[in-house]
């Protein structure tokens, strides 16, 4: 259990790492734009939450409260029979897609590979036992459309990225995870991208060198056949933090074109 007195100079990683008990005072969690407040009475939880304007100048921090604190935003009472006296929380990735959009477009020739770094922002999980959390973003994203307008395609978030080539330039952020992303163009034409589809629910959350990572992606585009081929990796010298919301054949999964790259 997390001593009331040493929250602020907990690392990142420990702060997820940390069972939360939470009794007369309650636990103030800020997690990028997000604003949650956990407070435990008879029988109940009760989450107070809220986002504020504050765009990459947010962080992640936990620290208890006074109990006085008058409720600020939206307030979610979970009823229960038998309470626990302590909370966990777990960084997630979203439950749908998350398209990227890079500051400004990116050629890639025909027949090269190239390697991106790209960060989505975190979800939040509160778990108060096995089988009861809440989740909320730590960003609110807008819905997008990923695919042809008449035919197949999904609603996914939209993100922005700044889709580095250089590992070194993408800052460490703790309200974000990044992931390494090869793209090979096999068409002998050039292409162009604007957007690109993360297959967020499919990938897990490692911590490495205080900053969560995903698994590397392999994107294969194939003009001919109008397909990208996407192949999760594996990634080593890092330590799982939580799992991914679905599971793939092989870690493949294939794609129409229009529902990966815009």
């Amino acid at each position: 259990m997390a001593s009331k007195k040493q929250t602020q100079t907990l690392p990142h990683m420990a702060l997820w790492a940390t069972a939360w008990e939470v009794d007369d005072r309650p636990l103030r969690v800020d997690l990028g734009n997000l604003t949650l407040v956990a407070a435990r009475l008879s029988h109940e939880w009760q989450l107070n939450y809220r986002w504020h304007a504050r765009e990459e100048k947010g962080g992640f921090s936990v620290d208890y409260i006074s109990a006085t604190a008058e409720p600020e935003g939206v307030i979610n009472r979970i009823a229960m029979e038998a309470m626990t006296g302590a909370l966990k929380l777990r960084p997630c990735l979203a439950d749908r897609p998350v398209v990227i959009r890079p500051y400004a477009p990116l050629t890639i020739p025909g027949r090269h590979k190239i390697t991106l770094y790209v960060s989505t922002p975190l979800w939040l999980a509160v778990e108060f036992s096995d089988r009861v959390k809440r989740e909320l973003p730590a960003h609110q994203l807008s819905d997008t459309w990923m695919g042809a307008l008449t035919g197949q395609g999904e609603l996914c978030y939209g993100s922005h990225t700044h889709a580095r080539l250089d590992r070194d330039m993408l800052p460490n952020r703790p309200f974000r995870a990044i992931s390494p992303i090869t793209i090979h163009n096999k068409s002998n034409g050039d292409c162009t991208l604007e957007r690109l589809s993360i297959p967020a629910p499919f990938l897990s959350i490692f911590a490495q060198d205080d900053q969560l990572v995903t698994e590397p992606l392999s994107i294969t585009m194939d003009a001919e056949k109008s397909e990208g081929v996407v192949r999760i990796g594996k990634l080593a010298d890092a330590t799982l933090i939580n799992r991914p919301r679905k599971t793939s054949d092989r870690g493949i999964l294939i794609s129409t074109w229009e529902n990966l790259f815009a």
